[in-house]
C-alpha cells in the first residue's frame, strides 16, 4: 500500500508551488497512480512562461527524494522535447535513456545491482518541456519532425519493452548487462507555453459571431481603480484547440488531462516573492549579508512590486525579477553610497519601502 493519498501528496507539493491549486490536485493524483502501478496518469501542462511548470516538476522530484519507501521512483529527468531530433531530423529516443542512466548512476553508483538499476530507470518521471515546439504544423505548413517526435513519444508513453545495454562494476571490474525496461511504468508530464494557442483561442473567443463575454477584473492603475476585461486560456480552452494547434489526437489520447496553469495574480506573486526557500527576496537578503547589511522590506513595498509584476501577465513570476531588479540593482552595485543604508549597532540596515519602490519604478536610473 502507498503511505500517502493524493491530499497528503498535494500538501507536500504546496511547499514548493504557490498557486495552481487545481493543477496540483491533478498532479497529486498522477503521482499516486504512478506509485500504485497504474498504467495511465500522464498529464499535459499548458501555461505561460513563469507560471510554474518547472517548479511543479522540481516539487515532484523533492517529494520522491524525501521518502525512502519510494526510492525507486526518485529519477526525475527534465528534457526539451526537441532534443529527440538530431540535426538531420532523425528521431533518437535513446537520448532519454542516456539521461535516465546518468541520473541512476548519480543515485545508485556505478556498482549497483543491474535489476535495481533497471527498476529505477523504468519507474522514472519524465518531464518533457516545450512540447508545443513539436507541433505537427508550423506556419500553416506540416512539420514532419514534430509529427515524428509525437509518434515516437506516443509509442513510449503507451508502453514498450526496451533492451538497454549498460556497463556496471562488479568487484571493481566492468561487466556488460542488458537491462529490460518497460516504458509503460514511467510517468510522463509534458509542458509548454503554447504561445500561438493563446492567439488561436483568443481569436475564436473574440470573433464577432462568438457572443462570448470576457470576464472583468478590478485593478489599480496609477492610483486609480479601473475595471478592465481580460482573457485567460483557462476559461475558454477546449481540447479540440490542441488538434487545431498541431498535436495528434492519438498522442493527446495518452494523457489523462490537459491542464491550464493559471496566470499569476498579485496575491500569488506576493507569496512567490517572499515565501519559497529559493525566492527572489531571500536570495537578495543573503546577498546583502555579504556586505554586513540586513535587508528588510515593508509589506507596502512587497505589494507594489507584486502589482507591478502582475501587469506582465504573460511572463508570470519572472516579472518579479525584472521589477525587483530595477529597484535593487543600484544598491547591489554600491550599497554604501545610498542614504537608505544606515548604520546600526550590529552593522548596517537597508529597508526597501514604498517610497524606494515608487522612485525606482518611475525612473530605473534614479539611484544610479
Amino acid at each position: 500500500m502507498i503511505g500517502m493519498q493524493p491530499p497528503q501528496i498535494n500538501e507536500q507539493l504546496q511547499r514548493d508551488v504557490i498557486g495552481q491549486e487545481e493543477p496540483l490536485r491533478f498532479v497529486s493524483v498522477a503521482i499516486f497512480k504512478h506509485l500504485a502501478g497504474e498504467r495511465f496518469g500522464n498529464l499535459m501542462l499548458i501555461g505561460n512562461s513563469g507560471t510554474g511548470k518547472t517548479t511543479i516538476m522540481r516539487a515532484m522530484e523533492r517529494y520522491y527524494g524525501e521518502h525512502e519507501e519510494i526510492a525507486k521512483y526518485r529519477i526525475v529527468v527534465i528534457m526539451n522535447a526537441n532534443t529527440f531530433a538530431t540535426d538531420e531530423g532523425v528521431i533518437d529516443t535513446t537520448r532519454l535513456f542516456h539521461r535516465l542512466e546518468e541520473r541512476a548512476r548519480q543515485i545508485l553508483g556505478d556498482d549497483a545491482d543491474p535489476d535495481e538499476f533497471a527498476a529505477y530507470m523504468q519507474h522514472a518521471t519524465v518531464c518533457l518541456d516545450e512540447i508545443d515546439k513539436v507541433s505537427g504544423e508550423i506556419g500553416g505548413k506540416p512539420y514532419v519532425t514534430g509529427l515524428n517526435i509525437q509518434q515516437a513519444l506516443l509509442t513510449m508513453i503507451e508502453g514498450e519493452r526496451i533492451d538497454y545495454p549498460i556497463t556496471l562494476l562488479k568487484n571493481g571490474q566492468p561487466v556488460k548487462h542488458v537491462l529490460h525496461i518497460e516504458t509503460g511504468k514511467m510517468l510522463f508530464l509534458c509542458a509548454g507555453a503554447f504561445e500561438s494557442l493563446y492567439k488561436q483561442v483568443f481569436d475564436r473567443v473574440t470573433a464577432p459571431t462568438s457572443r462570448v463575454k470576457l470576464p472583468t477584473e478590478t485593478v489599480l492603475i496609477d492610483n486609480e481603480v479601473k475595471i478592465r476585461e481580460y482573457f485567460t486560456l483557462r476559461h475558454h480552452f477546449k481540447q479540440e484547440d490542441l488538434f487545431d494547434y498541431g498535436m495528434q489526437p492519438q498522442f493527446l489520447a495518452r494523457f489523462d488531462n490537459s491542464l491550464i496553469l493559471e496566470d499569476l495574480n498579485a496575491g500569488m506573486l506576493k507569496r512567490i516573492f517572499t515565501e519559497p526557500d529559493d525566492c527572489v527576496f531571500k536570495a537578495s537578503h543573503n546577498f546583502f549579508k555579504k556586505y554586513g547589511i540586513d535587508l528588510q522590506i515593508t509589506d507596502g513595498a512587497i505589494e507594489r512590486i507584486a502589482y507591478k509584476a502582475a501587469e506582465a501577465r504573460r511572463i508570470g513570476a519572472r516579472a518579479l525579477k525584472e521589477v525587483y531588479g530595477r529597484i535593487i540593482k543600484p544598491f547591489e552595485f554600491d550599497p554604501f553610497s545610498h542614504d537608505e543604508v544606515v548604520k546600526t549597532a550590529d552593522g548596517h540596515k537597508l529597508v526597501i519601502d514604498e517610497d524606494v519602490v515608487s522612485r525606482s519604478l518611475r525612473s530605473p536610473l534614479a539611484h544610479a
